[in-house]
């Protein structure tokens, strides 16, 4: 495994984040990490956007697309669903990496359907790859190639490596 980016890189990084999320959205909106990957970076990135002046409503969404494999099965399956509704309000998705796009395609339409005034995207880490779906990420930490295999800052190989501090490839 090499590290692509370390424990001080990604703090560095989370905190320019922050501030520029809460430049763009305002000090209040709802900020919904996906589960499982995004849990990590969504709470670090709760913190940078508070230390911004931001006071984020947290929710979260729980997908499934890989399982124990490392390439996405294709189909999208909503395991938890939010506990509030989202009617009218601006919505920040937190992913640890947008890859095929799928999942993010799947939590943005639907809470678009359910009539959020807007939905954004920051993602720990955007692949540079052709996606399955229309979605970009408005946020992006980092970015990696699109043959690297991450794990680490809750990206995981069948379950494991999701708590490693640090973002690497395999």
């Amino acid at each position: 495994m090499r590290t692509l980016y370390t424990e001080d890189q990604i703090a560095g990084r989370l905190a320019t984040l922050g501030e520029k999320i809460v430049e763009d959205l305002g000090t209040e909106f709802v900020l919904i990490p996906i589960l499982t990957g995004g849990f990590v970076f969504g709470a670090d990135l709760a913190r940078a956007i508070n230390r911004a002046g931001g006071d984020c409503f947290i929710d979260t969404l729980h997908l499934a697309s890989y399982g124990d494999k490392h390439t996405s099965s294709g189909v999208v399956k909503l395991l938890k669903d939010l506990t509030k509704p989202i009617e009218g309000k601006t919505v920040l998705l937190a992913d640890d990496v947008l890859d095929s796009g799928r999942s993010l395609y799947f939590a943005a339409k639907l809470l678009e359907e359910r009539g959020a005034a807007s939905v954004k995207i920051a993602v720990a880490v955007d692949k540079q790859t052709g996606r399955a779906e229309p979605v970009h990420a408005d946020y992006a930490a980092f970015t990696a190639g699109p043959d690297d295999f991450l794990v680490g800052y809750g990206m995981d190989d069948a379950g494991q490596k999701r708590g490693l501090p640090f973002i690497g490839a395999l």
